[in-house]
């Protein structure tokens, strides 16, 4: 299945438990190999263990976390 970057722009990210994280606000790819590095979330629930969010209320989640991308993005963290 292939999935435009901006598809992935503005959709809601859960984690496998249903905890809410926020949207996607922005996508980081290594400019090398082209690889999806880190999903930017704007923040608006709990922020999940061992993670912090940057001074403009971002949340920085690795892309290999994520485990579904449909209507939602969910990842496991």
């Amino acid at each position: 299945m292939e999935i435009r970057l901006s598809d992935l722009k503005d959709k809601q990210v859960t984690t496998v438990s249903g905890e809410r994280l926020g949207f996607i606000s922005n996508v980081i790819l290594d400019s090398t190999s082209g690889e999806l590095k880190t999903l930017v979330i704007s923040s608006e629930g709990e922020i999940p263990e061992g993670y912090q969010v940057d001074s403009d209320n971002m949340l920085n989640i690795p892309f290999e976390t994520v485990r579904s991308v449909k209507d939602m993005v969910m990842v496991k963290i």
